[in-house]
C-alpha cells in the first residue's frame, strides 16, 4: 500500500503509465499467449480434422496483435499529448 502511494506521488499522470502497461501486457499474456500455447500444445499432433481450433488460435493470435499495437499507440498518443504544453496563442487587438 505504501508503495502504491509513492508511486502515485512519484509519478504525474500514473493513470497513463497505468493504461501502457495494460495495453502492453493484457493483450499480450490474456490473448496471444494461450492462443499461441494452444497453438504448441495441440499442433501437429491433435489439429487432424479439428482445423477449426486452429483457424480459432490463429484469430485470437491476431487480435491480440492488433490490440496490443493500437492500445499501445493510443497510450503512448496520450502520454505524450499530456505531457506537451499548451499551445501559445498571441492575439493583438488593436482598437
Amino acid at each position: 500500500m505504501t508503495a502504491l502511494f509513492v508511486l502515485a506521488v512519484a509519478i504525474p499522470r500514473l493513470g497513463l503509465f497505468i493504461s501502457l502497461f495494460g495495453a502492453l501486457c493484457l493483450s499480450a499474456l490474456g490473448i496471444c499467449f494461450p492462443a499461441l500455447m494452444e497453438m504448441c500444445v495441440s499442433f501437429p499432433d491433435k489439429f487432424g480434422p479439428g482445423r477449426i481450433r486452429l483457424l480459432k488460435d490463429i484469430f485470437l493470435f491476431i487480435v491480440g496483435i492488433v490490440g496490443l499495437v493500437v492500445g499501445t499507440y493510443t497510450a503512448l498518443d496520450s502520454i505524450v499529448w499530456s505531457f506537451m504544453p499548451p499551445p501559445q496563442i498571441d492575439i493583438d487587438v488593436h482598437a
